[in-house]
């Protein structure tokens, strides 16, 4: 008998959630054997396929091993049973996955590099541009031939590494990210490469990277890069004045145009630092270790290295707004990005005031508050404009 009731989307989250009872997964068997529920579960499922891939630790025939298996023992899920739940539910992902086909982002056409933007935008080769809602929950990414390149969950941006590598005859295709003020986004790369892009942040990569050749990204703003490891294809961070390069490993860079630096700091592993040439020199240039720091002054064109404390320089990626004895004007230009917000400083002598202070939930207000507690100081809220004043 044909079933008519439809499956809600609240259920297959509250299966990705593991959060299902065994009466519930029983009811969620029955419902996929509708075509129309079986569909629709398919799109969420392949979803966390794509992003459980960046993982590399697949096995396709024990994925469809383990899947049927579940299938046919559902009283054995349990909700107290979690991490097996854990591991079934990625190999039926992956499982799913095989069976669907593998894709980018077309639609209108506005493109200008120094637009203000209020969403996150992401734009082809050929200059279509397409906006990305953060609500998204579901989103297939396709070319203009209706390749599926990736897929979006929200704030997150999984490219389809089924065959990651471009052959020497394809062109490879570069893409742009832009991130506006107020928002961030984590996007994973055709080689397993996470990328969390950070506010008022721009970056280039390629839809598919080309074997044997460099792999490359251009960033203007800041980023925190996991760096999938391919020691025949070193990675590249190329940002204003100051090159990275990597085999695989953890490190952040910030390089915003209206800053007076850019940076690099290293949380696992080993990168090479270099400038104005292509590729790192173990002999002339400088290899940071972790916890290093590499500052490139925009004006001297020198280069430093000193010890820093990692969870200063990446607290933003867990939307933590963390300052140890920043300038009032350094911390202003964050509040900036991270808010959404221009900030007019009428009060020259707070601008060196060093501020200390961690916030996550709070608004923006309340970061005024706390800080005007300690140092004197007024501020006027215009729309979304603050101004700052003695």
């Amino acid at each position: 008998m044909k079933n008519n009731k439809d499956l809600d989307t609240n259920q297959i989250i509250k299966y990705l959630n593991n959060e299902m009872t065994e009466s519930e997964i029983i009811e969620l068997e029955t419902l996929l054997k509708d075509e129309k529920n079986l569909n629709l579960f398919k799109k969420y499922i392949v979803t966390d396929h794509y992003i459980q891939l960046s993982k590399n630790d697949f096995d396709s025939q024990k994925a469809s091993s383990l899947f049927q298996k579940h299938i046919q023992n559902t009283k054995s899920l349990t909700k107290t049973n979690k991490n097996r739940n854990n591991n079934y539910l990625k190999y039926a992902a992956v499982f799913i996955g095989l069976i669907l086909g593998g894709t980018f982002l077309y639609n209108k056409n506005i493109s200008n590099e120094n637009e203000i933007i209020t969403e996150v935008t992401l734009q082809q080769g050929d200059g279509s541009i397409e906006t990305l809602q953060d609500n998204e929950l579901f989103k297939e990414i396709k070319n203009e031939d209706g390749t599926i390149l990736a897929f979006q969950e929200k704030n997150k941006i999984v490219y389809n590494n089924e065959g990651n590598n471009a052959t020497s005859e394809e062109k490879v295709v570069i893409n742009t990210l832009r991130v506006p003020y107020g928002k961030k986004i984590q996007l994973v790369l055709s080689d397993g490469t996470t990328v969390h892009v950070n506010a008022g942040s721009t970056l280039k990569f390629p839809s598919k990277f080309l074997s044997g050749q460099i792999r490359e990204v251009d960033l203007s703003g800041e980023a925190y890069f996991e760096v999938a490891r391919n020691e025949k294809d070193p990675f590249i961070v190329s940002t204003n004045g100051i090159r990275t390069e990597v085999l695989g490993t953890k490190f952040n860079v910030s390089s915003y145009a209206d800053d007076s630096f850019s940076e690099v700091v290293l949380v696992e592993g080993s990168v090479g630092v270099f400038k104005d040439k292509n590729r790192f020199d173990k002999n002339t240039d400088k290899i940071l270790s972790p916890n290093q720091k590499a500052s490139l002054s925009k004006s001297s064109q020198s280069l430093n290295i000193s010890n820093v404390k990692t969870e200063n320089y990446i607290a933003w990626v867990d939307g933590i707004l963390l300052f140890k004895s920043e300038s009032f004007e350094t911390v202003m230009k964050k509040l900036e990005r991270f808010y959404d917000k221009k900030i007019t400083i009428n009060y020259q002598n707070i601008k060196t005031e060093k501020f200390t202070g961690r916030f996550d939930v709070e608004n923006v207000e309340d970061v005024l508050k706390t800080f005007k507690s300690n140092t004197f100081f007024n501020y006027r809220i215009k729309g979304n404009e603050i101004i700052i004043n003695p």
